[in-house]
């Protein structure tokens, strides 16, 4: 039997944050597997930046820019009818002829990817991050504009015709299977993993004080990583700090991310606070600097809507930093962070004076290595689960006609 040929699609720019880095720890891991099992992995991406990172880990990633009549080509198939001349004409897509073209079996999207609309012939496994759109759809980045129904298309054609899904929480799987009739037995349930530049970083003093001068920063800062979206609630992190400064507490926040929309109404609100002094924004900073980041905080806060599981609290865990974290999300964190209720600012606030509590952090530290333990051993069972279901796949596509 010949080699199965895989395509991952790294879709997402390195600006996204988390939704880049989940997505490079998938090509990691699925190269590798093609190594020891004989297949052959090919990792495609839009981006030159991501071609570049990818050679960083030894990995020669192939550029593949979605053009004008890839685009007329979804939007068509938006439009349903379309599905009927496609049909008759048996019509693909640029984008599928040139994966055909490069030998391709299977592709698989490392995110909830609208270009498997533009497969006709290839099969497709999909990896699912979250329903964020079911579950806070009053959020104007999954709900205006026709997000919102842009999704429930992808969703419900990749939960029924994806021949694998990788989700990364059980809820997850059960909602998906709920909400649009996914066969739980083409569900892989693969836990988050830390973004490799911070699992693999290593403590040196001298090199993350460089990081943090670099920035203009000192140890000892509450730490939130995140895009300026509505649904980070930056908002009610900056409410309570307000909370703690009328009891005479002052505490320093770092926040570093991309705009998307909320970075003038923040910064605005630091101002309005007199926070300039004790709100620092970073922007956007380079992969590499993460770690020194997360060591150099107090704790990560993270009062985001939307989970079930999100990466910053693996990578707090992995360099030994405190987590604290909405109680909505407690099935990821378990013991391993303080909760809060991420509507009320007080109980934000509650959470971060309970950080001072004698060896609260110590505790937390010490659960958090035992969570991203019981993680990673998850995390290989499901790409286990997830590389049988690729052999088994591989064994019905050589009984086609190809």
């Amino acid at each position: 039997m010949r080699p199965l040929r895989l395509a991952v699609m790294l879709e997402q720019a390195i600006e996204v944050g988390g939704g880049f880095q989940q997505p490079l720890n998938d090509a990691l891991w699925l190269h590798d597997w093609g190594k020891k099992s004989g297949n052959v992995v090919v990792v495609y991406s839009p981006y030159p930046r991501t071609i570049e990172v990818l050679k960083e880990f030894g990995i020669e990633g192939r550029l593949l820019k979605f053009g004008v009549l890839d685009h007329g080509f979804l939007f068509l198939k938006y439009c349903r009818p379309f599905d009927l001349i496609q049909i008759a004409l048996k019509a693909k897509s640029l984008f599928e002829r040139t994966l055909i073209k490069d030998g391709i079996d299977v592709i698989h999207f490392t995110s909830t990817s609208k270009r498997h609309l533009l497969l006709y012939q290839l099969p497709f496994t999909m990896t699912i991050f979250d329903g964020c759109h079911r579950d806070t759809p009053e959020f104007p980045e999954v709900r205006a504009f026709g997000e919102f129904e842009r999704r429930e298309i992808l969703f419900s054609l990749a939960c029924t015709k994806a021949a694998i899904v990788i989700a990364n929480a059980p809820e997850l799987v059960d909602s998906l299977c709920r909400r649009y009739a996914m066969e739980r037995d083409r569900a892989v349930c693969i836990p988050l993993s830390p973004s490799p530049y911070v699992a693999q970083s290593t403590k040196d003093g001298a090199t993350d004080a460089a990081v943090l001068r670099k920035h203009g920063l000192e140890p000892g800062y509450l730490f939130y990583p995140a895009q300026f979206w509505p649904h980070k609630n930056h908002m009610t992190l900056l409410r309570a700090l307000s909370l703690l400064r009328e009891k005479g507490i002052t505490e320093r926040l770092v926040l570093c991310g991309s705009d998307r929309g909320t970075f003038e109404r923040i910064d605005a609100a630091i101002a309005a606070c007199g926070f300039s002094k004790q709100v620092s924004i970073i922007g956007f900073v380079d992969s590499s600097d993460l770690g020194a980041l997360y060591r150099g905080a107090s704790a990560l806060v993270m009062p985001s809507y939307f989970g079930p599981t999100n990466m910053p609290p693996l990578e707090a865990w992995a360099v030994g930093t405190p987590v604290i974290y909405p109680e909505a999300f407690k099935g990821q964190v378990g013991d391993a962070a303080i909760l809060f209720d991420y509507d009320e600012p007080q109980s934000l606030a509650d959470a971060i004076l309970a950080l001072r509590m004698d060896g609260t952090r110590e505790r937390l530290c010490e659960a958090g290595y035992r969570r991203l333990e019981q993680f990673t051993a998850e995390s290989k069972l499901g790409q286990e689960r997830f590389t049988q279901q690729m052999q088994r796949l591989k064994h019905r596509l050589a009984l086609t006609l190809r």
